[in-house]
């Protein structure tokens, strides 16, 4: 009772402001109803299969696409959708994901291969809705990787609220998930009984341990028929569901979708089927397969990857961005996955970094995330394509669909709208939407970067000081760390050294406003992160201190145009101090800007601090003791800084006190001096640390903010900036829009709050221009947008006399570019920090180039596995 009256409170909540935009399940039934008949008319087609159709049509009847062309007219009597302006492209098709389940994970046992996920589907999640609201219309709903032989996954339709029946593709093939590496063998995982296996020597053994018993269990079976031939009352072998299962897949019945991230441990299982018989569909992350692709191919095994996560865990921290399209141009059927409910939301931006990283065209790239994962499920005849005859999975949009600067307005499955967009927020207005996609082909990895000088003119380009206008065919002059001059008429010294950027732009370095960069390698091995410490008050401590000049996250995030970065410490309630350092440098001394640089405070959350769907899940007493813990916590911040600012009183009044470290830290910020960054994200908390800010003289500043929105008018009013993010999260609350981190920014800005955007990662930094691109679909205005990641950082962070524009005098902290930072596919021609060009070179393209040279070699002929150029248009090889 008392769970349920949770929920009724927060439903109520919901309703009570409505000033707010709110999102009930009755704002997201679509107001076209089809019953899998409408005809979509004037939008560019993209069928998946290399056609492109301008003004294109298609019919829809009964579910089926019936016809698809140009001078199509909908027959009488049929909802006629207009997509004019709009572009019209398969649904997506997600390879990897674990939405919309009561559980994930059977972990109790290394071999469960009787359970199914089949059966504890969640139809009304509202994860399935989300992923509509992404362009999802299927995907392969796994067991988790705990176990080296899992349950059995199931792939279903989006189809939000309706039956779980109705979900599941009736005749997609059995699916099974294996794993290897750290999962099965639990490396890191804490607090369990030792299972075995606990090596990838063992997890070796139990695969074959199991498929040596499923042969003896079909063995005795087969001798049980036989014996039943001749005699009728023979007594059949004990059923067993788990072998029954696993003998399913000697038979080839169930196909084989295995976690696996290590090259040595792909091969190994290969090898077992190839010794067992058993088909393997595909490897799921699949992380190092660019390392082994032609043995993949030769096999005739699919890879479905991450377009570039890595660093979290040891086995991820070869995962090099070009691995899809390297395992692509070998000739394996490869896709890109979310294994995200977060992420899937966005896969069609995944799929386009593999222009990025990887030089795929726009028509490999889409396939990445339509046809070939439709293959890998064996769904290809149903879906994956827009072609006559198969179901009408489609997706449309508002801007080219591989532009960050996109967004997805409705979607079909089986020809019935299942989303249309709504416009909580009314930002549509202000969004920013590119039809056309940039791209250059020049090999960028081949620029050579330009050598040691004093001085370099950057000429021929557009100069966008971000202050100022842009300035055709512009001029910029280095000389030594600063920038000398900026314009159009700059007189060039003989000694300088003369970049010719003739249609290319420049821009200052772009500037992640929060981050750990420096001070975490692999986010799962302790022994590489240093970001938070024991104790909830340690404001004396200081981030520079613990920067990592080698750490491969600086070269990799300077890759896409972040040439400084804010790094802080995020343990206890007072972290610690942060510093403002370049992304470049020999020693961390070298890499100072600033430091220190801010005070970090992590507000007491509370509720406010959990996923919706945690907090209706708590018995009312855990939320009062949750409750009861954040008060106490609060408290204690509260007499924390009382202490703080008495004892900066008796120090400025020559008292003599007792020497205090951590109150000696806080004096400048005590004193208002130097900024306060108070990490909150909820309403609530965002409303605390303003009061704490007026209570205590505080200079404020809010990061995090995902629910900025709701209090945009009180940041405005108290003249706090935000620095937002990161953007990659879900909305706070079922009943906030689909779009609520999208369009937070937009908000934040139209009420007149200062905004900068911030990461607050490593592994993820060099997603931060996408995630500010994506604000811009959601309606922040691009130049609004491009001041957020520069001059408001700059400004924000105290750093404004030394970046953030373009201007004689500031750093020459800047970026060469074949088109805008904040699109995915751009690519940086030249990149300076504090006066000196640095080579656009990382682990990942080391890595790349290094086995790039595999794919010129001669390779073994692909065994039932089609290269890119082998689909025919049904979806089948030919």
């Amino acid at each position: 009772m008392g769970r349920w009256c949770v929920v009724v409170a927060f439903i109520l909540s919901a309703l009570a402001m409505a000033q707010e935009p709110v999102e009930l399940d009755e704002y997201r039934q679509p107001a076209i109803k089809t019953n899998g008949n409408c005809f979509i008319k004037g939008g560019t087609i993209w069928t998946g299969m290399g056609q492109v159709i301008e003004g294109g049509s298609i019919l829809v009847r009964d579910g089926k696409i019936a016809a698809i062309g140009k001078d199509l007219t909908p027959p009488d009597g049929i909802p006629v959708i207009d997509a004019t302006g709009k572009f019209i492209m398969p649904g997506i098709i997600d390879a990897h994901s674990h939405i919309a389940t009561d559980a994930v994970n059977e972990g109790t046992d290394s071999i469960t291969a009787e359970v199914r996920i089949h059966d504890v589907l969640v139809p009304q999640s509202l994860s399935i809705y989300r992923a509509l609201a992404g362009g999802v219309t299927a995907a392969l709903i796994l067991h988790g990787s705990a176990n080296a032989i899992g349950g059995q996954s199931v792939v279903v339709k989006m189809k939000w609220r309706q039956p779980a029946e109705r979900l599941i593709i009736p005749d997609a093939p059995r699916i099974i998930k294996f794993a290897l590496g750290e999962n099965p063998k639990r490396s890191n995982f804490t607090g369990e009984t030792v299972r075995f296996p606990t090596t990838r020597l063992g997890v070796e053994a139990v695969i074959r341990r199991a498929f040596d018993e499923a042969r003896r269990y079909m063995k005795a079976w087969e001798r049980y028929e036989r014996e039943r031939q001749r005699n009728p009352h023979a007594l059949p072998p004990r059923r067993d569901l788990r072998l029954e299962t696993l003998a399913d897949i000697l038979r080839g019945n169930i196909w084989v979708h295995c976690h696996a991230y290590r090259a040595d441990e792909m091969l190994m299982l290969v090898r077992l089927a190839k010794e067992y018989g058993f088909k393997i569909a595909a490897f799921q992350h699949a992380l190092e397969a660019y390392k082994i692709a032609p043995e993949l191919a030769a096999a005739g095994v699919g890879v479905s990857t991450f377009a570039d996560y890595w660093a979290y865990k040891v086995e991820a921290y070869d995962a090099i961005p070009y691995n899809a399209a390297i395992c692509l141009r070998a000739g394996i059927i490869t896709s890109v996955n979310s294994d995200s409910g977060e992420r899937m939301r966005r896969l069609n931006l995944e799929a386009a970094k593999c222009i990025k990283y990887g030089d795929l065209t726009p028509e490999e790239a889409l396939r990445l995330i339509t046809l070939y994962p439709a293959m890998q499920l064996g769904i290809a005849h149903r879906t994956g394509t827009l072609e006559v005859g198969k179901d009408a999975d489609i997706s449309i949009w508002d801007g080219h669909p591989l532009s960050v600067y996109s967004k997805c307005v409705m979607t079909l499955v089986d020809g019935e709208v299942l989303f249309m967009r709504r416009d909580a927020f009314g930002v549509d207005k202000t969004a920013t939407v590119r039809r056309e996609l940039s791209l250059c082909r020049t090999d960028h990895l081949a620029l050579p970067t330009p050598p040691p000088a004093r001085r370099y003119a950057i000429v021929g380009a557009t100069v966008y000081p971000i202050t100022q206008p842009p300035i055709e065919n512009g001029v910029v002059l280095i000389e030594g760390d600063r920038i000398k001059a900026v314009g159009k008429n700059v007189a060039i010294p003989k000694d300088a050294i003369v970049i010719n950027a003739k249609g290319l732009r420049v821009y200052p370095g772009l500037i992640d406003a929060g981050s750990v960069l420096g001070l975490t390698e692999i986010s799962a091995v302790r022994a590489t992160v240093d970001t938070s410490e024991s104790g909830d008050f340690q404001p004396d401590l200081q981030a520079l201190v613990a920067v990592n000049p080698a750490s491969e996250h600086f070269a990799i995030t300077r890759f896409v145009g972040i040439t400084a970065a804010l790094t802080r410490p995020t343990g206890g309630v007072i972290s610690g101090q942060s510093a403002v350092i370049h992304l470049a440098g020999w020693t961390p001394d070298e890499m100072r800007l600033k430091s220190p640089a801010a005070l970090h405070l992590n507000v007491p959350e509370g509720l406010g601090g959990l996923p919706s769907f945690v907090r209706l899940m708590m018995e009312p007493q855990q939320i009062q003791q949750l409750l009861e813990e954040s008060g106490t916590r609060l408290q204690r911040l509260r007499d924390f800084l009382r202490r703080a600012k008495l004892y900066a009183e008796a120090k400025s009044k020559g008292a003599e006190v007792a020497f205090d470290p951590r109150f000696e830290a806080m004096l400048p910020y005590i004193t208002g001096k130097l900024p306060v960054i108070f990490h909150a994200n909820s309403a609530r908390s965002i409303r605390t640390a303003l009061q704490l800010a007026d209570e205590f003289g505080l200079k404020a500043v809010i990061a995090g903010g995902r629910d900025g929105w709701k209090v945009a008018d009180l940041l405005a009013q108290k003249k706090v900036p935000v620095i937002v993010g990161p953007l990659w999260t879900l909305p706070a609350s079922d009943y906030d829009p689909y779009d609520a981190p999208w369009a937070n920014p937009a908000v934040l800005h139209r009420a007149g709050v200062k905004i900068a955007f911030q990461s607050a990662s490593a592994a993820t930094a060099r997603d931060l221009p996408y995630q500010v691109g994506i604000a811009c679909a959601f309606g922040l205005p691009h130049e609004e947008a491009l001041k957020a990641v520069t001059i408001n950082a700059a400004e924000i962070l105290g750093v404004a006399d030394q970046l953030g524009s373009l201007e004689a005098g500031k750093v020459a902290n800047l970026i060469v570019t074949d088109g805008d930072p904040l699109e995915v596919t751009t690519n940086l021609h030249y990149l300076f920090i504090a006066g000196k060009p640095v080579p656009l070179e990382s682990r990942h393209t080391r890595l790349y180039l290094q086995y790039r040279q595999r794919l010129a070699q001669p390779m073994p002929l692909a065994s039932g596995q089609p290269t890119s150029q082998q689909v025919s248009s049904s979806g089948a090889t030919q």
